[in-house]
C-alpha cells in the first residue's frame, strides 16, 4: 500500500490507500467522525485530515485504527477490493462499536483498575485537569478521562507514556501501586464520612480540621 500523500502543481490532493481504507472502515461501522474520535488518541478534526489526504498515515497508525474499528487483515483486504460495501453517510449507530467480546477494548463498560487510580493520583500530584493532561500526552481531549474511568485497556507502553509525560518515573508508579490507599482515595473516603455526620459532630470536628490544615 502507498502511505504517502502527493500533491501536483495544481495542489490537487491524491489520497493514499491507507486514507481511503480508514474512511471505509469507519463508514462500515456506521460511525461519524466525532463518535469514532471517542475511541482514538486524537480528535475528529485530525481524523478528517487523515481521511481526506491532508496528513501522512504511518503503518503503525493504520494498524491502530484497524484494531480500533475491529477489522482483521483479511477483512481490510476485502474492503480494499470492494467486497465490503461502505455506507455513503454514517448515521447514528443502533449499536456502538463496543466489541464486548474483545480483550483489548472496553468502551462499553467501566473497570477501574489500580493502575487507573495511580495514574489519576499522579495527574493530581501534577495539579492539572484531565483535558490538560490529555493534551500534554498528545491524546484526544477525553482520553485521560476514559483512562481514569476504566474505559480504556491500559498497556505497559501507554502507562509509561502517561507517567513520563507527567514527569514521574515508573519506579514511583510501582511504589504507588503498593500503597493501600492513595491520597485522593483518603480524601474521597473522608468526604463520604463527613457527609454522614450530623451537624453537632461536624461542629466538633471542624476546629480540629482547621487546626491541622493550618499547621
Amino acid at each position: 500500500m502507498e502511505t504517502s500523500i502527493v500533491q501536483n502543481t495544481t495542489s490537487q490532493v491524491f489520497i493514499s490507500d491507507f486514507a481511503v481504507l480508514i474512511k471505509k472502515m469507519r463508514l462500515v461501522r456506521k460511525l461519524r467522525r466525532k463518535q469514532a474520535a471517542h475511541f482514538l488518541p486524537f480528535d475528529h478534526k485530525n481524523l478528517e485530515k487523515l481521511e481526506n489526504g491532508r496528513g501522512n498515515i504511518s503503518t503503525e497508525q493504520f494498524k491502530m485504527l484497524q484494531s480500533t474499528y475491529g477489522f482483521s487483515d483479511s477483512e481490510v483486504e476485502a474492503l480494499r477490493l470492494g467486497k465490503y460495501k461502505a455506507v455513503e453517510k454514517a448515521q447514528e449507530p443502533k449499536h456502538k462499536i463496543t466489541t464486548k467480546n474483545r480483550n483489548d477494548r472496553r468502551f462499553c463498560h467501566r473497570k477501574i483498575t489500580r493502575e487507573c487510580k495511580v495514574l489519576k493520583e499522579m495527574r493530581m500530584m501534577k495539579d492539572i485537569d484531565q483535558y490538560t493532561a490529555s493534551k500534554d500526552c498528545c491524546f484526544g481531549r477525553n482520553t485521560i478521562g476514559f483512562i481514569e474511568n476504566g474505559r480504556v485497556t491500559l498497556t505497559e507502553k501507554k502507562i509509561r507514556h502517561v507517567v513520563e509525560t507527567y514527569g514521574f518515573t515508573m519506579e514511583l508508579f510501582q511504589q504507588l501501586l503498593k500503597q493501600p490507599l492513595l491520597r485522593h482515595e483518603i480524601i474521597e473516603q473522608c468526604q463520604e464520612i463527613l457527609t454522614k455526620l450530623d451537624e453537632n459532630k461536624l461542629r466538633v470536628i471542624f476546629p480540629m480540621l482547621q487546626s491541622m490544615a493550618s499547621n
